[in-house]
């Protein structure tokens, strides 16, 4: 069952844009999708704070997609990690809350779920950012498309807060540098389809006229 009408893109950008977001893009560096290689995971999101510590969230749209998540070998862990979240459509939040913690979720925006223990689903005491759209039901909701932290996650590594070291800044500047350049060439492409159909019909009205016994059928 679907619990969003909201894209992927549509749900990055509202975690990453607000300015009441904590993982707002002028404060934070946020990479989208940083594959197996720096982590032992992929993660849609990775955030690098000003103390070059590491936030992951992991995006879900529907409770399939975030049930999947535990039976994966992984759950998440990396030594590099301080901090993992779930972000989770309105829809599905307090279902979400309710297999992650014991306590009193909180509907609404502008207050934090009164937790009382993990459950033994959250070993890592992962926190919870919850999104909504304009045509999300919910009285104790304020503004249309936003999204807020309902938990506040734990911090993962008993060990201490892992700090990046500059050559893994990077790595990760570079897989970014990557990510923008990607997304450039893919608008090109698009703002080129235009001239392309144009040049394919013109050459396509040269080869009529060259050759007109070949497409007198088509007339």
């Amino acid at each position: 069952m679907k619990e969003t009408e909201l894209s992927i893109n549509q749900i990055e950008s509202a975690i990453v844009e607000r300015v009441d977001s904590p993982f707002y893009i002028r404060r934070n560096i946020v990479i989208p999708n940083v594959s197996w290689g720096f982590l032992n995971h992929e993660a849609d999101l990775l955030v690098i704070s000003q103390q070059k510590k590491l936030t992951e969230i992991e995006i879900k749209r529907t409770w399939s997609d975030f049930m999947a998540d535990f039976h994966k070998g992984h759950n998440h862990y990396d030594k590099k990690l301080s901090h993992l979240y779930f972000a989770v459509p309105y829809r599905m939040a307090e279902r979400v809350f309710h297999w992650l913690y014991e306590g009193e979720f909180a509907d609404n925006n502008y207050s934090f779920s009164k937790v009382e223990k993990a459950t033994e689903h959250n070993p890592y005491k992962a926190g919870i950012i919850v999104y909504r759209d304009w045509n999300d039901e919910g009285t104790n909701i304020r503004y249309g498309r936003c999204c807020w932290v309902n938990v506040r996650a734990g911090q993962m590594n008993p060990y201490g807060e892992y700090v990046i070291s500059d050559k893994e800044e990077r790595k990760l500047f570079r897989l970014l540098a990557f990510r923008i350049w990607a997304a450039k060439r893919l608008a090109a492409s698009q703002e080129d389809k235009p001239m392309r159909k144009r040049q394919s019909l013109i050459e396509d009205r040269e080869e009529r006229a060259k050759w007109p016994s070949l497409f007198k059928d088509d007339l």
